[in-house]
């Protein structure tokens, strides 16, 4: 870690704490959602709809990535991601039907949506490739410690001010991140200029889409099973341990922290894996993980059907916390290893592209396991439920072997050329 200068030592905090805080734009909602179905009488529905608004905006803002950061640039669409979504999250604290719940909660997730694939980027570019793995691994824990640092905070706020201060807090927090970030972060890396108009450039097309990326479609597809996985775990555990292991509201609550606390071991970890025993081959590290995330979901249900103990239930919700979060690191900030392999490692409109089309399809398996999380477990059960998921990813295991490959050949062209 010696190797790293302290500009970007600078810029790895700064993004880090950055990125915990803007969790305080998505988590608060669901703290207080108990609260505001009381004091408003909102129907359960519209409380869905609100969650699911901020979860669809989310990906949209990821796949429209591309194209923003075209014109705007990465600097100023992070500069102002952080002071309107957190603007967002405090007005959401003066609404008082669903229709500006709505609006408001989908502009905080649409305005929040930039900040996961650009970090990823920037923290990339900020480091030696001899220990990139290691500190992507340990920089992704920073999306456990914010789930449990929003929870911290909007639960507190909660019990001391009551729900509307829960945002009016949380918004200031997201904030103030513009005025930090527009100080530390690096101005937007010079383009390379635009080839002359010869008859071989006119050959060669416009340029590529995000998509046509060798290994980005794999990536993506990989992503988005990852985190309806692990979206469902977040959204639906407490919920699971309450009503189906039968433990009290506070005790469900406790140990589906541990979802969390595992994972972000495991982040950590992964990440010195990649370096140290993949040889900076992340996809391959992130493949296995994703099979070992499959069996721990499998031997999840096959437990859960047989009348498991909690403390069954606790090694499994260790094992698949552990497993599931290094995958999402290592996916999220895939595109600029992706684009650098086809040989346009310069082009940052185009890595952007495609960093913001693998996090907004991740996105939308957040979003899938929200419209039918809850009809499967009606369906199958909560066995049922957990078996889904092991086939699942053990299918998006199989689905990054594309990507594995890309990664294997381009590394291998990499140690040639040294």
């Amino acid at each position: 870690m010696g190797a790293i200068s302290p500009r970007a030592w600078a810029i790895l905090l700064a993004t880090y704490f950055a990125y915990v805080s803007v969790y305080c734009a998505r988590k608060p909602f669901s703290v207080v959602k108990s609260v505001i179905e009381k004091e408003l009488s909102i129907s359960q529905q519209n409380l869905a709809n609100i969650d699911t608004a901020l979860l669809t905006t989310y990906a949209i803002g990821q796949l429209s990535l591309g194209p923003l950061v075209k014109i705007v640039g990465r600097k100023l669409t992070l500069i102002l991601a952080f002071a309107l979504s957190g603007a967002a999250t405090a007005a959401f604290g003066v609404c008082d039907s669903p229709l500006p719940m709505i609006l408001a909660w989908g502009a905080a997730g649409l305005f929040a949506a930039p900040a996961s694939p650009l970090f990823s980027i920037v923290v990339g570019e900020s480091v030696p490739d001899s220990v990139r793995g290691t500190v992507i691994g340990i920089w992704s824990s920073c999306e456990n410690l914010g789930g449990a640092f929003a929870n911290l905070v909007a639960a507190r706020v909660l019990a001391v001010q009551g729900w509307r201060a829960a945002f009016f807090v949380s918004g200031p927090i997201v904030g103030i991140w513009a005025l930090i970030l527009a100080i530390v972060l690096p101005s937007d890396p010079t383009a390379p200029p635009a080839p002359k108009a010869t008859a071989s450039a006119a050959a060669s097309g416009p340029a590529p889409s995000a998509l046509s990326i060798p290994g980005v479609g794999a990536v993506s597809a990989c992503y988005t099973l990852t985190k309806c996985s692990r979206y469902c775990l977040m959204f639906w555990l407490p919920y699971f341990l309450s009503t189906y292991v039968q433990l009290s509201p506070a005790s469900a609550g406790s140990i589906a922290a541990l979802l969390d606390a595992a994972g972000a071991l495991g982040a950590i970890l992964t990440g010195i894996a990649c370096d140290t025993l993949y040889g900076g081959a992340t996809l391959r590290a992130a493949m296995h993980l994703c099979f070992a995330t499959g069996v721990s979901f499998g031997a999840w249900a096959f437990a859960c059907a047989n009348g498991a103990t909690a403390n069954v239930h606790i090694a499994a919700i260790l094992a698949v916390g552990f497993f599931v979060a290094g995958p999402g690191g290592v996916l999220g900030s895939s595109a600029r290893g992706l684009v650098g392999f086809a040989g346009r490692a310069k082009e940052g409109a185009l890595i952007a592209a495609v960093a913001g089309l693998v996090n907004g399809t991740g996105s939308v398996g957040a979003v899938l396991q929200g419209l039918f999380a809850s009809q499967l477990v009606s369906l199958c059960g909560w066995p049922g439920l957990f078996a889904i998921l092991a086939a699942a990813m053990l299918s998006a295991s199989l689905l990054l072997l594309p990507a594995v490959a890309v990664e294997t050949a381009g590394l291998q062209a990499k140690l040639k050329a040294a």
